[in-house]
């Protein structure tokens, strides 16, 4: 199974040669500062992702930068109830968040956006849904609006007739703020989590949250969501 690799990562030097690696999915990560390129170190680091609930262990990190382009190879395995499974991020690739002008921006985001047909057998526009210890699964379907504001802000309106506010930084937006209300008769959405990677024809995207219906409260999560411009 291949998942589109989405996400920003904040380096911060510390005394010793070290280097501390902070991810937007709440994990903290520790590397070496080799002669040209940060190891981790020690190896085998464990983190439990806060975006899909989930632990992975880390046994190989490894990053290279050039200017403003990272390189990474990422080796892991990832726990689940069901057992382990390994997974492997061979050609990473980031670039350095700078500020763009509006109009880039703009071209990437701003439009109606359409998830593509849903794939069960990898996981592409598929939700997971639980509630107490039981848990489904539906197909996310619909359009996303997008208008992209003077000052990168993204007010994206889904199918449901939620509006909700993003922050656009290089090719990738942000929830922001985290924890949005929406209100709908009979229900109340809230999104804690919402991030989506665009190259201007076709989106990549992560979304959690919460749905209060009748007293009850479900969560969701769309771990691999995929759009394309309409």
């Amino acid at each position: 199974m291949r998942i589109p690799q989405i996400g920003r990562i904040v380096f911060t030097k510390e005394a010793g040669g070290k280097v501390v690696g902070r991810t937007d999915r709440g994990c903290t990560w520790r590397f070496t500062a080799q002669r040209d390129y940060l190891q981790l170190d020690p190896p085998s680091q464990r983190c439990v992702n806060r975006v899909i609930n989930s632990s992975y262990t880390i046994t190989r990190w490894s990053v290279t930068v050039s200017g403003r382009h990272e390189r990474e190879t990422i080796d892991g395995i990832s726990h689940h109830p069901n057992g382990d499974y390994r997974f492997l991020l061979q050609h990473g690739a980031r670039t350095k968040v700078r500020t763009e002008p509006w109009i880039k921006a703009a071209r990437r985001f701003t439009g109606r956006w359409e998830y593509v047909p849903a794939d069960p057998s990898r996981l592409i526009n598929i939700v997971v849904h639980r509630t107490g210890r039981q848990s489904g699964r539906s197909e996310q379907r619909g359009v996303v609006d997008m208008v992209v504001q003077p000052d990168r802000t993204i007010a994206a309106r889904t199918s449901d007739g939620c509006r909700w506010t993003l922050a656009a930084r290089g090719n990738t937006a942000e929830l922001d703020p985290p924890g949005q209300v929406c209100r709908r008769p009979g229900e109340t959405v809230t999104l804690d989590f919402w991030q989506v990677a665009s190259d201007g024809e076709h989106q990549a995207s992560i979304m959690n949250g919460t749905v209060r219906r009748d007293g009850v409260t479900s969560a969701f999560l769309l771990n691999v969501g995929a759009l394309s411009r309409r």
